[in-house]
């Protein structure tokens, strides 16, 4: 698949869809490397996280993955579904120092991940973890977000949301933008991408960042052009502004 990066610089450390985004801008980790599972069917699309004594986790598809701190790991995914309400995005923190090696056959965790359409495997459990509710539009929602986060200001994460009126051929994409330091977050449903004609499943975004020194949401994605969101968070900044 092939992305746009016009705006490579903005979107340095801005977490994108494992694999693709994990074998070009992978989050750091003290002690611990990211490595490709595999080309076969079982393994395929999946990457390891791996330290000194082996692979402590395996990622499948559509994972979204940033580095909090050099020891901590922000990860979330949304399961897909165009039935409502969609499904909530699942947040995870993760200390991949505190997890043991995988010691069961790879291969067989792989094809266990792909039957079950499990989107993480640990060696071991996860710090904390978070599910925020995908199918309301309208409101600011309060939310209990884990300590050991609380202090993040901002998180901008792409879900769809069955809160969003569909028309036939039309999208469901939402921005969630989160506040873990207020409790707090709101989704925005994507109107220009939603009704904008795009071939769903061959066009989609891929990631977004904020301009610190803007302050406006910019985002890429496979096959469509970077783009600025407008102060609605729903719409399109016209081009000359988008600088």
């Amino acid at each position: 698949m092939q992305t746009n990066r016009r705006e490579t610089g903005l979107f340095h450390g801005a977490p994108g869809p494992s694999p693709w985004y994990l074998k070009h801008d992978p989050p750091s980790v003290s002690g611990f490397q990211w490595e490709a599972a595999g080309k076969e069917d079982s393994t395929s699309g999946k990457t390891l996280l791996v330290g000194a004594r082996g692979p402590v986790a395996i990622f499948n598809f559509y994972n979204y993955i940033t580095a909090f701190d050099e020891r901590t790991l922000l990860v979330w995914h949304q399961s897909s579904s165009w039935a409502p309400p969609t499904a909530p995005v699942r947040l995870l923190v993760i200390e991949p120092a505190l997890l043991k090696p995988l010691d069961t056959d790879l291969r067989s965790l792989c094809e266990r991940m792909n039957a079950e359409k499990e989107f993480v495997s640990l060696g071991g459990d996860a710090t904390a973890e978070l599910s925020l509710a995908t199918a309301n539009t309208d409101d600011e929602l309060t939310v209990g977000f884990p300590t050991c986060i609380q202090e993040i200001e901002e998180l901008l994460i792409l879900c769809n949301s069955s809160g969003i009126a569909r028309q036939a051929g039309s999208g469901m994409l939402a921005l969630m933008v989160a506040n873990p330091r207020k409790g707090s977050y709101r989704l925005y449903p994507q109107d220009w991408f939603n009704k904008g004609g795009v071939d769903l499943g061959y066009q989609w975004v891929t990631r977004v960042a904020r301009n610190p020194r803007t302050g406006h949401i910019h985002g890429e994605g496979f096959r469509i052009s970077p783009f600025v969101l407008d102060d609605s968070l729903r719409g399109l900044r016209s081009i000359e502004h988008s600088r």
